[in-house]
């Protein structure tokens, strides 16, 4: 018997003394001030960077919901600014108009505008043929309008301009079927040159097809906005 205790002592002995120094080597290294260093900065540097990537989502959070406020807010701004009534907008870039009350769209077509050049006159007076920016007012609505030719329509033409009550200062054609009066001689009207809609070729007045004169005479009403840009 007691040889075979000192058999298997002699045989399992060696063994113990590592399995022992691999359990108490990784345990003493645990438990080093070094090691619980280690490990508080690891902890705190993960939970610092977890806690900015939350904030920063949060911050995200608040400049949408700031962002949707802003929007709403000037939404609102806008809609209290919008004409009541029907207005026109026309594009001098792209000679196109569109006709709308405050909720639709009525009517949106090509137009003619201001061919942007210079007439001098003998004595050197210079007149542009372009068509004013901004926002302008519906001053006076007529139908079967007639045109009182101003001195430049036979400058132009190499004429000398007559008296003012001349017969030939009357043309009761140019202007088309309706004509709405924007303020300074400038008129949005017809035109007898249809294929020449959707060019910069006015002398600074808003030429419109006959069809769509006859929409923007039917819904603009005196007063109503009419803005050129």
């Amino acid at each position: 018997m007691e040889t075979e205790e000192k058999g298997w002592f002699r045989k399992y002995f060696p063994w113990i003394i590592p399995i022992l120094l691999i359990g108490w080597i990784p345990t003493m290294i645990l438990y080093t001030p070094a090691y619980q260093n280690a490990t508080y900065t690891v902890k705190s540097w993960f939970n610092g960077g977890l806690g900015e990537k939350t904030g920063g989502i949060r911050n995200i959070d608040r400049q949408i919901q700031s962002s949707k406020a802003t929007i709403a807010s000037l939404q609102s701004k806008l809609e209290d600014l919008m004409p009541e009534k029907a207005y026109i907008l026309i594009n001098t870039a792209t000679n196109r108009f569109v006709l709308r009350n405050a909720k639709d769209t009525i009517r949106t077509g090509i137009c003619s505008t201001g061919k942007d050049e210079i007439l001098i006159y003998p004595n050197g007076t210079r007149k542009p043929f372009k068509t004013p920016k901004g926002m302008f007012v519906v001053q006076l609505k007529r139908k079967d309008p007639v045109w009182t030719k101003p001195d430049w329509a036979f400058i132009e033409e190499g004429l000398k301009p007559p008296s003012a009550r001349a017969a030939e200062r009357y043309d009761d054609s140019t202007l088309g079927s309706y004509a709405l009066n924007i303020g300074d001689g400038y008129m949005i009207h017809g035109t007898l040159y249809q294929r020449f809609l959707g060019l910069p070729v006015t002398h600074g007045c808003v030429r419109l097809g006959d069809a769509d004169l006859e929409a923007v005479f039917n819904n603009l009403e005196k007063g109503a906005k009419v803005f050129i840009y």
